[in-house]
């Protein structure tokens, strides 16, 4: 008599495969959503710690901080305190800001975060690398700024992924000069002076502070290049333009958020890895996530601290 044994067919085992791969393809997409949320969540809390910050930092020295602190001449451009150093007592780095206090007064020395060309990796000391909270975690860019030929003094600082508004394109003070190098005044965070609260007569929640500037678009060549460019540098780096020094951690508001076409190196659009736009944190402290999509005259007048325009929804 023959034995039956009971197993699957070879029909039921290719159904069960298909299944099986459906559902892993269902699935797939679900799971990265959830990751990129995550991420999302992630970059909304370093803004909202950078709006702790300089909410801090305005209790203690009564006013934000300015975008560019003067400091001996380097040639060519120097090393300069942005605002983004400024934090670092505000944010449980003061160790570091400790630290480059003995580079004074100049801390361009060979132990500082500029080499010349061919010089050993100075920069790399931990002082000077990524600060926890300065960078994405959707980035793709890393948090690590590259060697560049012509500026190879750049040293591999920590990059900053978020960078100041220093206000709309139709308020540069010095569309003679090179474009590269245009700034403005009307934002929070400008190179030419410091603001206070009480100076953001367009309402504190409807004016940005910082924007992010995680993306690189072509003009970096998909690389996080320290000058100019999507990219700044943690600890700051000015050139001079005429009388003033323009660092390149804050940027002016000229195109849309996450704008492909060409651009100039302080008016380089705000960008992101999340789809669809990017993360801002407003004078108020709170973190609104704009659309790429926004109108351009709210987006504009969102820059700028007393302009007067009126705000509604965005």
């Amino acid at each position: 008599m023959r034995t039956l044994r009971k197993g699957f067919t070879l029909v039921e085992l290719l159904v069960v495969i298909a299944i099986i791969g459906v559902l892993i393809s269902l699935l797939l997409p679900a799971v990265q959503q959830a990751r990129e949320a995550a991420r999302r969540m992630q970059c909304s809390n370093n803004l909202k710690q950078f709006g702790l910050a300089f909410h801090n930092y305005h209790d203690t020295y009564l006013s934000f901080p300015n975008a560019n602190h003067p400091t001996p001449t380097y040639p060519g451009g120097g090393y300069n305190m942005g605002w983004a150093p400024k934090l670092f007592d505000f944010i449980e780095q003061g160790t570091r800001m400790d630290t480059m206090k003995t580079f004074s007064p100049n801390p361009i020395t060979e132990l500082g975060p500029f080499r010349a060309t061919g010089a050993p990796h100075f920069g790399d000391q931990p002082i000077w690398g990524p600060v926890p909270g300065y960078s994405c975690p959707s980035s793709t860019q890393g948090d690590r700024t590259i060697d560049i030929t012509s500026y190879s003094w750049t040293s591999q600082q920590g990059a900053l992924h978020y960078r100041g508004c220093m206000g709309r394109y139709e308020d540069v003070v010095n569309p003679s000069d090179n474009a590269d190098f245009r700034w403005a005044n009307s934002g929070i965070l400008c190179p030419d002076r410091t603001n206070r609260m009480a100076d953001v007569t367009d309402g504190t929640s409807n004016t940005i502070l910082l924007g992010e500037s995680s993306s690189s678009q072509g003009w970096t060549d998909g690389q996080k290049k320290g000058w100019g460019g999507l990219h700044s540098w943690c600890f700051g780096m000015y050139w001079y333009v005429d009388t003033k020094r323009l660092g390149i951690d804050h940027k002016v508001i000229q195109f849309p958020i996450n704008w492909t076409g060409t651009f100039n190196a302080n008016s380089t659009p705000y960008s992101s890895y999340h789809p669809g736009g990017a993360m801002f944190l407003l004078a108020d402290g709170s973190v609104r996530f704009l659309s790429e999509t926004i109108n351009m005259n709210t987006y504009k007048s969102l820059g700028t601290r007393g302009n007067g325009e009126v705000v509604t929804e965005f």
